[in-house]
């Protein structure tokens, strides 16, 4: 039992994985990109000032620049639910976009997380509305970022039956799913 149990545990995260890379196989980056971008750059030093050892590649796509960060430290980069990945990515934001002209998204990610955390909001999103449409009482999820519940409007946006908005404030604002009247 235990050795399938470990079997089983192998094989989902060998799909995670394969699954991380089929999402960063949908960006072109590249290390030559990173060279020529100063948030690439601040990011780098970032991290060195972190004491962690990474590689940075970059992508521009038609929400603004991904950056990659390619590291064995995986797990202290992304933090519980993933706040040192967000803090890290405000902070580069906050850099590129002071004093700039125009806005630029910035948009941070290792190991695939953004995909594999989208794919589970929507999930739960889809979910949670099917509930909420069979009972006809309003959900109030867990707090989330602003890019987190972005998704959740975004995953129920062509859902019938539903309607979402948030209400609270920052850290504790949070997505309410209710019947549409």
């Amino acid at each position: 039992e235990r050795g399938d149990r470990r079997e089983r545990d192998e094989r989902r995260q060998r799909d995670e994985r394969g699954s991380a890379a089929a999402a960063d196989a949908q960006y072109d980056y590249s290390e030559e990109l990173a060279q020529q971008e100063p948030a690439a750059a601040f990011l780098l030093e970032l991290l060195e000032k972190m004491g962690v050892e990474a590689r940075v590649l970059a992508a521009n796509t038609d929400n603004g620049l991904r950056l990659r960060i390619d590291s064995d430290s995986m797990g202290l980069l992304i933090g519980r639910r993933g706040e040192t990945l967000d803090a890290l990515q405000y902070l580069v934001s906050l850099h590129v976009n002071r004093g700039a002209k125009e806005y630029r998204r910035i948009t941070l990610d290792t190991e695939g997380y953004r995909s594999r955390r989208e794919e589970t909001l929507c999930r739960l999103a889809r979910k949670t509305a099917s509930q909420v449409r069979a009972t006809g009482r309003p959900v109030a999820m867990e707090p989330m970022n602003p890019y987190e519940r972005r998704i959740l409007h975004s995953a129920l946006q062509g859902f019938r039956g539903v309607t979402t908005y948030s209400e609270g404030e920052e850290p504790n604002r949070r997505v309410i799913i209710a019947p549409d009247r």
